[in-house]
């Protein structure tokens, strides 16, 4: 049973629903969108983004609430869904009450629901009842369908043994769009360990990071040291090295930098003011040194 709405709710719902819509005032009160756009219809007031109902729209929806989906009439009306639901239900127009499922449905409910051969489609067809109606009903007795493995494409295995032993799984499943269990379990069944979970980090390698973050990318570092980007950036707040906020440039580097900047690499730049390539390239155009650089390289 939905729980009911409080004064401070709908105070809420009447403030911020014209501005920003169903799912703002969603987050905002912890309900679901749909329950949002209900309420709302119910109490008269609207999001001002969306158009407004017209009275032949209302007279489609009374003369066909009976006979077709509001799926297909959300289609016709180039409306969304719960749009639709929301307003049968403020126009009252529940239509015609399904039939209770009898035991031998049931029955067979029980006995397909738990076979992915059988798909949704195949098992609301045998039983000559919507999906949602299949899904309610499945929940209701407590039936749950196998978990189905992905399968995996010749491209997503190569990506995996290319990355498994410098980022993380759930890296991993992010870049790929997978779950993290599911990139877990892939790559112990075929074989690919990570490396040692929790391994002390050394004092060369803590020096390494110390002198060489900022001056070199994240990623450079976690593949010298053999560790994921996630475990540099977390070592780095401990030595106090964390990037944060990047320190103010002094007068005497900026005219350090124009005094050399395409006279000497950026690299040789980058040791002596102990700023990162990037660092120097950003400000070096902010100064217009770039410009400058081009035009003597043409010549």
């Amino acid at each position: 049973m939905s729980r009911k709405w409080t004064t401070k709710e709908i105070r809420t719902l009447k403030i911020s629903y014209p501005k920003k819509g169903a799912q703002h005032v969603a987050k905002l009160l912890g309900r679901s969108p749909d329950a949002v756009m209900a309420k709302a219809a119910k109490i008269g007031i609207r999001y001002n983004a969306l158009r407004p109902w017209m009275s032949w729209e209302d007279n489609y929806m009374r003369r066909h609430c009976n006979d077709r989906r509001k799926i297909s009439m959300a289609k016709t009306l180039k409306r969304t869904l719960p749009a639709v639901m929301a307003r049968a239900k403020l126009l009252k127009l529940t239509g015609p009450k399904a039939a209770a499922w009898s035991d031998a449905e049931k029955d067979i409910l029980r006995s397909m629901y738990f076979d992915r051969k059988h798909s949704l489609d195949h098992i609301s067809e045998k039983l000559n009842r919507t999906r949602y109606a299949v899904l309610l009903q499945a929940q209701a007795l407590g039936l749950k369908r196998p978990q189905h493995d992905h399968e995996w494409t010749e491209e997503e295995y190569q990506y995996l043994v290319e990355n498994f032993k410098t980022k993380s799984y759930r890296e991993i499943a992010e870049d790929l769009g997978l779950t993290q269990s599911a990139v877990a379990h892939y790559a112990n069944r075929s074989g690919l360990q990570q490396r040692e979970r929790g391994r002390q980090w050394t004092e060369g390698e803590k020096e390494f990071v110390k002198h060489n973050y900022k001056k070199m990318p994240t990623k450079e570092i976690a593949l010298k040291l053999n560790r994921t980007v996630n475990s540099i950036i977390t070592i780095v707040g401990k030595l106090g090295v964390s990037a944060g906020r990047s320190r103010p440039w002094s007068e005497e580097e900026k005219d350090y930098l124009k005094k050399y900047y395409g006279k000497i690499s950026t690299e040789e730049i980058s040791i002596k003011l102990g700023r990162s390539k990037q660092a120097i390239t950003v400000v070096a155009v902010k100064l217009n040194l770039t410009k400058k650089r081009k035009t003597k390289l043409k010549k």
